[in-house]
């Protein structure tokens, strides 16, 4: 029975040296994964300008779109929050960034579920524009049970173990797919947050994700959400990206302004640890 065992405190002590606060300074300072839905694009932006970035994406949920919320049915959406009535709307929030981005690039992107259900109609949607930055998230099963949101009672391991296959096919199927032309899959190891047991196989599994995705040229993120609740498990990640040569991305998946780089010191010194390759919007 395996679990991961560092929280985030402990984590950082254990990288904390005198060495790597210098290394950060020297590096790019990104965030490619961020939402408007409970705060403006101007709080976000001034965020992110006074956490020093260069460069900074802001990726909303395409189930926060009405059109494709009612004809889709997604199994896992936000209760809460902006919901846009088009992709004008959305690219017109953009206009409204005035000073707070001064010095900084800011990408327009999206964070796009995948699902065999609805990959054709998603495509399509998404297509109709072009983007600066396109995430591609697991959110939910075939059956569209939410993985956030089921699991927390599982204490069977061997159940346990399934959801996790079950979770890193679905990853795998959408590294495979073409539906949108997408850069980087986001938060690889989400459904740590609520499936506490991984499988003893996890480091394989990890390594044939990063594998595939550096075959598909795709970028896997190092998640500051996910890094807050399951360090190990990032770190793991990122071992796993190194050894596949596989390219990441840092992205904090805040969704408020005290969110915005959220634990990515600690994604930088595993970009430098393991000698990972950083993405930037569309490199």
């Amino acid at each position: 029975m395996i679990a991961y065992f560092l929280d985030i405190h402990t984590w950082k002590r254990i990288m904390d040296s005198p060495s790597l606060p210098s290394l950060r300074l020297r590096m790019i300072r990104v965030d490619n994964h961020s939402h408007i839905i409970h705060s403006t694009i101007q709080e976000m932006a001034a965020a992110a300008k006074a956490n020093n970035l260069t460069e900074y994406s802001i990726t909303e949920h395409v189930s926060q779109f009405r059109e494709l919320r009612s004809s889709v049915g997604f199994g896992s959406v936000h209760d809460k929050g902006r919901m846009f009535e088009s992709l004008n709307e959305y690219r017109d929030e953009f206009g409204k960034i005035g000073g707070e981005s001064l010095g900084m690039k800011i990408n327009q992107g999206l964070e796009v579920d995948y699902s065999p259900r609805y990959e054709v109609k998603v495509g399509d949607f998404v297509s109709q524009e072009d983007w600066g930055i396109l995430l591609c998230s697991i959110h939910e099963f075939e059956d569209g049970k939410d993985i956030e949101r089921t699991g927390r009672e599982i204490v069977d391991r061997l159940v346990a173990y399934a959801r996790w296959y079950d979770y890193f096919r679905l990853e795998q199927m959408a590294l495979e797919s073409d539906f949108v032309p997408f850069g980087v899959l986001s938060h690889p190891v989400r459904m740590s947050r609520v499936v506490k047991l991984v499988p003893p196989e996890i480091d394989d599994l990890l390594l044939d994700l990063a594998t595939t995705a550096a075959r598909r040229e795709k970028a896997l993120e190092l998640n500051g959400s996910d890094i807050g609740y399951a360090p190990e498990l990032v770190r793991r990640l990122a071992l796993a990206c190194g050894k596949a040569s596989c390219r990441v991305s840092l992205g904090s998946d805040a969704h408020y302004p005290k969110d915005v780089f959220q634990n990515m010191d600690v994604a930088m010194d595993l970009v430098h640890e393991f000698k990972l390759q950083l993405m930037t919007g569309r490199s």
